[in-house]
């Protein structure tokens, strides 16, 4: 697997688990997803500016893969806050991060990629390391609470929408970038993402509370707002380098990171199952970057 890709994906990884974290602590967390989403645009805009400059203005294609995608990240959002609402950090984030089977199979079927014996081997293991973390403990009796947990937990449920909303928008960004420069694709999709889901916090949220979320996490938002924009054009760039199965299934290193934040300064509970499963899920993630 190429070098610079590998660099990209890990510095990303590193990114999204601490703003899931720092969302994770947000207290209205569509709202704080919401302003920091905002901020990352304004963020990203000098940058855009100097690739327009740099490049030219040929660089500004437009495509339908922009809707696409930017719909598919509104979804992502949603979800995403919902899932942090009342889930552990450390157990919903492993769950919506499990999308290399998904994407995979995508990949495989539509794509026409083609992926290595190993690299479906590395990919498994992330999958397995995944569902086993959503066990209290590693026993035979524990192997069907994950599916259990479909039923009954609704933090589950929208981290299963959210896993599905990740493979989804992984495959189309990987068109886009093909079809325009990436940093003019990361910038522009946000805005679809964005007025979907001012419309939805518009609706569902009172002005009151928007505004004192931004009061209580200022700081907190600000650093988000870097985060997602840098880390995700950061993925965008690797999907120019690499196949897109093994750029999501290395990106699962995230994983590990979360469950640290989560076990140790949120105090959440099964630490030693969920820290075991991300050593798996590293082993598998590892075999990826191996054997690209």
């Amino acid at each position: 697997m190429n070098e610079t890709a590998i660099l990209l994906v890990l510095l990303s990884a590193v990114m999204h688990a601490f703003r899931n974290f720092l969302t994770k602590k947000a207290t209205d967390k569509q709202s704080f997803v919401w302003w920091y989403e905002i901020f990352g645009l304004v963020f990203f805009t000098p940058v855009f500016v100097f690739t327009l400059i740099s490049e030219g203005m040929d660089a500004l294609v437009f495509s339908e893969m922009i809707f696409i995608s930017g719909f598919l990240h509104f979804l992502y959002w949603l979800f995403l806050a919902k899932t942090l609402e009342n889930g552990d950090l450390s157990l919903v984030y492993p769950i919506m991060r499990s999308s290399p089977a998904l994407v995979l199979i995508f990949s495989v079927t539509i794509l026409r990629e083609n992926v290595s014996s190993f690299g479906v081997f590395g990919i498994l293991l992330v999958a397995v390391g995944v569902y086993t973390i959503g066990m209290e403990k590693l026993s035979v009796s524990e192997l069907s609470r994950p599916i259990r947990a479909v039923r009954t937990d609704l933090s589950t449920r929208f981290a299963l929408l959210t896993l599905v909303s990740v493979a989804a928008y992984s495959l189309v960004d990987k068109v886009a970038v093909a079809r325009m420069h990436p940093i003019v694709f990361a910038y522009i999709y946000p805005f679809v993402s964005l007025f979907l889901f001012s419309f939805y916090i518009r609706k569902t949220k009172r002005s009151g509370e928007i505004l004192r979320e931004w009061i209580d996490n200022k700081a907190a938002i600000l650093i988000c707002g870097v985060l997602s924009i840098f880390g995700y054009f950061l993925i965008l760039m690797a999907f120019t380098m690499e196949r897109v199965s093994y750029i999501v299934g290395l990106r699962q290193l995230s994983i590990v990171f979360a469950v640290l934040l989560g076990g140790y300064f949120l105090k959440e509970g099964s630490r030693l199952v969920r820290i075991a499963s991300s050593v798996v899920i590293f082993l598998g993630a590892y075999l990826i970057a191996i054997t690209g």
